[in-house]
């Protein structure tokens, strides 16, 4: 017979932080964008928090191993981790790329870099909620 995992309060909560702080991370970076880049790619950050949480959610998907019952606790605080620390160096990085570069001719890629840092805190968050989702009854 196979054993039930249940969740926790502790489990609920975890959840709740980790999905807030996910929301208010897109919330900072529409401000953060519209001030160091040009204001209408600001609003990008919508389709670029979609895009990480859909690659996490497809990683658990794709994974099964990566979510077994015996790890599940693990890797929902394990993501929940390099999901703020992705968020710190991801800000660092960010503000280390001069303004005047998005302005020159290789701006596209540096605004591309961007955008692809930027998107790998909301892998881990997507990858803290399928779990989350998924497998708890």
């Amino acid at each position: 017979m196979k054993a039930e995992i249940t969740a926790t309060k502790r489990t609920y909560c975890g959840l709740f932080m980790v999905t807030l702080a996910t929301l208010m991370y897109e919330i900072l970076l529409t401000r953060i964008f519209s001030v160091t880049l040009w204001y209408h790619f600001a609003f990008m950050v919508v389709s670029i928090a979609m895009f990480g949480m859909a690659v996490g959610a497809m990683r658990v998907y794709l994974d099964p191993k990566y979510s077994g019952p015996e790890s599940l606790k693990y890797q929902l605080g394990r993501n929940a981790l390099l999901f703020s620390a992705t968020v710190f160096f991801g800000f660092l990085i960010h503000f280390s790329i001069p303004s005047g570069m998005y302005k020159s001719a290789l701006g596209p890629i540096f605004i591309a870099l961007t955008y692809a840092l930027i998107s790998v805190p909301f892998g881990f968050s997507g990858i803290c909620v399928c779990l989350a989702l998924t497998k708890f009854p």
